[in-house]
């Protein structure tokens, strides 16, 4: 069969396809075999047979190993030896190989170093790591042009000085039996290994554990990443966590992770209209950012004029028009990153004269406004006010696909024209934490239903696992009909059981009908 023209031929393709396309192809085989009485030759691969069979272990790898350039195999006709090769390259066999399938074999050969042909140095350190060629180059071009392509590689140990071993041991395990555990401190190594040797089955790895990790402590690494891997999906994903509401904003820009942002990066964030932030905290921010910069470089110093290099162009797209004069000479008159010139420049603009040729931006910003609004699990309205609250737990869990700010819940009242209940509120993570508590407090109300604000909005991430928790002690109330899943646009909220319920809230009835949140339209 003719070679694939396909030079990236192994992106997709799991361990055991990439098996049955070097075998069906005849890549870069290193062992040939006459079968049968006509003598056909049949190409095939050390690795895989050993992987598979004590006996071709023996053979090419024992104490006396074969060293024909071509084994004679007549007992055996081709039709069928080519089943065996086929079972091998995708199925089960004897010995220590014996009940163990491709991958399993191939953990085998790796954790055990047996028959490898390749040795690399790797990291800092340089640690020495053995593999086979055959595996690499079946799960990635970059390998097989090392190994097989017009200038092989031919140093008896390859130096890999840019990737640390325990990123290169993910790697490995990852092209000889598909393990792809990372964690928040190997992600971005291996992110960048696997963009290197091209297995894209990796990266893809990565930018999904990525994206399902984002919040406001890892939402600028994780940014400043996708920027240098050109992962644009991931790239628009963090700025939209970001834009998503002023007070997820102000927690990212007083993370340390801001601090560890590019120029490049930070300059995307602040160009942006949708960036909902007052330009004092944004100045503020650059400041902070400037000095920690400062100080990692040995040569600058924290002054005015070392923190007014290192800013660059980022100061001028603070927007610092938009301020209050007062505001502007309290946050930006008392240091000199802005010279005299500017300072007067700008009051200029603020208090509204035009200025010839100025690089300041006089352009508002337009945020998207929040809106706060319930969403209510009803499915038909109720009209049972036999609800019994007098200090039992009703709960329910629920997620949601996308970001969002919970600010409180919705709860039923009583028919009377005026009611109190003892109320506590809690909002658990799904490890119990508490992330909101509203604490024991008396409540006046005469609505149908109420809302109980939290102090502080929570974020809540997309597709976890949280519960309203809700303790009443007061008259009968009603008891609500509800469905266990909301759409509202593009938001799907579902509900579930909660262990925490004693009251027999669940998710087709009793308390708790909505969620109060805020949502960026």
């Amino acid at each position: 069969m003719a070679v694939s023209s396909n030079n990236d031929w192994q992106a997709g393709k799991n361990v055991l396809e990439c098996n049955k396309y070097m075998l069906d192809n005849q890549l870069y085989c290193d062992v040939k075999f006459q079968v049968g009485k006509a003598g056909r030759l049949i190409s095939a691969h050390k690795y895989v047979l050993a992987s598979r069979s004590s006996v071709f272990a023996a053979m090419f790898y024992g104490g006396l190993p074969e060293t024909s350039d071509v084994i004679v195999v007549c007992d055996i006709e081709p039709e069928f030896f080519e089943i065996l090769l086929s079972n091998m390259a995708t199925s089960f066999n004897d010995d220590w190989q014996a009940g163990k399938k491709v991958l399993e074999c191939n953990k085998h050969m790796l954790d055990n170093h047996l028959y490898c042909d390749v040795k690399f140095q790797v990291g800092k350190a340089g640690r020495l790591i053995n593999a086979h060629k055959y595996v690499l180059a079946s799960r990635s071009s970059v390998f097989a042009a090392m190994f097989y392509g017009g200038l092989p590689e031919t140093s008896d140990v390859i130096v890999v000085s840019d990737i640390e071993p325990e990123v290169f041991d993910i790697l490995l395990r990852f092209l000889y039996y598909e393990n792809g555990e990372v964690t928040s401190t190997t992600v971005i190594g291996t992110l960048y290994a696997a963009e290197k040797y091209a297995v894209k089955e990796l990266v893809n790895l990565c930018r999904s554990y990525l994206e399902s990790n984002i919040n406001e402590e890892t939402v600028c690494d994780i940014l400043e990443n996708s920027r240098i891997f050109s992962m644009t999906d991931l790239f628009s994903k963090c700025l939209i966590f970001i834009f998503r509401s002023k007070s997820c904003a102000e927690k990212v820009f007083e993370s340390q992770g801001f601090l560890q942002c590019s120029k490049e990066s930070l300059e995307f964030l602040i160009k942006d209209d949708k960036l909902p932030l007052p330009e004092e905290m944004i100045y503020k921010s650059f400041i902070r950012w400037a000095k920690h910069n400062c100080a990692r470089e040995e040569t600058v110093n924290e002054k005015s004029a070392d923190m007014r290099k290192t800013l660059g162009s980022l100061i001028l797209h603070v927007r610092f028009p938009l301020m209050s004069l007062e505001t502007f000479w309290k946050v930006a008159g008392e240091n000199e990153v802005l010279s005299d010139k500017e300072k007067i420049q700008i009051s200029r603009l603020i208090v509204g004269y035009s200025v010839k040729d100025t690089s300041f931006i006089t352009t508002p910003r337009r945020t998207s406004k929040p809106v706060k609004l319930q969403i209510m699990r009803i499915k038909n309205e109720t009209t049972d006010c036999s609800w019994n609250v007098q200090g039992s737990i009703d709960a329910i869990e629920f997620e949601v696909n996308k970001p969002l700010l919970l600010h409180g819940l919705v709860l039923y009242g009583s028919d009377s024209l005026s009611y109190t209940y003892t109320i506590e509120v809690k909002l658990l993570s799904k490890s119990k934490t508490t992330l909101a508590h509203v604490s024991e407090k008396r409540r006046t109300e005469s609505t149908k239903v109420f809302q109980v604000n939290f102090d502080e909005p929570c974020n809540i991430t997309p597709n976890e696992r949280y519960t309203a928790w809700v303790k009443m002690i007061g008259p009968q109330c009603y008891r609500g009909d509800y469905c266990d899943c909301v759409d509202y646009k593009d938001f799907i909220f579902k509900f579930f059981h909660s262990n925490e319920s004693t009251n027999s809230t669940n998710v087709i009835s009793g308390q708790i009908p909505g969620l109060l949140c805020c949502l960026e339209e």
